[in-house]
């Protein structure tokens, strides 16, 4: 069954998708290397396998679309994001081209993600274990963890302030256990807690 290009649209602006009007009112968003591959222009006779390609193309042009928007929204690793185009429908070879292809540009950057993440979860008062958490959570390659941990402010300061906020007596045991465990469920060591409050028992 042949179908024919009704028009074909440029893009209000440069660099995206252009609109294939096919007979029967259905419409396309391409991308302008697919209008150059598949020669496209008004009034051109599509055969049902190249009518199949353009909805594939077109397809893939809606992921990049969306690739694009979500990471103009907020940081993703490269693992989120594949779950993402995965559950709008891509193959594993769609999704990892797309990827790919967001790293090329540098749209998504996994280090520098890494390395907010670990800012941002420091300074909402956690400690080394919970940011680890959190990178394992969102899929971002252990190869980056060293770095963006390693930049981190010495918990010392955190740790000593929340400590004091929370003790009044450091001499009542519930008081220092129930402070101490709240610590390690936010991520800091024994080590760091039982140093903490070490220090506080000094300044009484």
């Amino acid at each position: 069954m042949m179908m024919k290009i009704e028009r074909l649209f440029p893009p209000a602006q440069p660099g995206r998708p252009w609109t294939v009007a096919l007979s029967g009112g259905e419409t396309l968003c391409v991308s302008e290397g697919t209008v150059v591959e598949f020669g496209l222009y008004d009034g051109l006779e599509l055969e049902e396998e190249t009518v199949a390609g353009l909805k594939t193309a077109a397809f893939e042009a809606s992921l990049r679309e969306k690739a694009v928007g979500l990471l103009s929204a907020r940081m993703l690793s490269a693992g989120q994001l594949n779950e993402k185009l995965m559950a709008k429908g891509a193959t594993d070879r769609q999704a990892a081209e797309i990827v790919a292809w967001v790293i090329d540009i540098g749209l998504l950057n996994e280090e520098e993600y890494a390395k907010t993440l670990a800012r941002h979860y420091q300074a909402r008062g956690y400690g080394v274990y919970k940011i680890k958490d959190e990178l394992y959570r969102r899929q971002i390659p252990r190869q980056y963890w060293e770095q963006a941990l390693g930049e981190l402010e010495d918990p010392e300061e955190m740790i000593d302030a929340f400590l004091a906020k929370k003790i009044q007596d450091p001499a009542d045991r519930k008081q220092i256990k129930k402070a101490s465990d709240a610590l390690v469920r936010r991520g800091f060591s024994w080590r760091q807690v039982a140093d903490g409050v070490d220090r506080l028992r000094q300044t009484f």
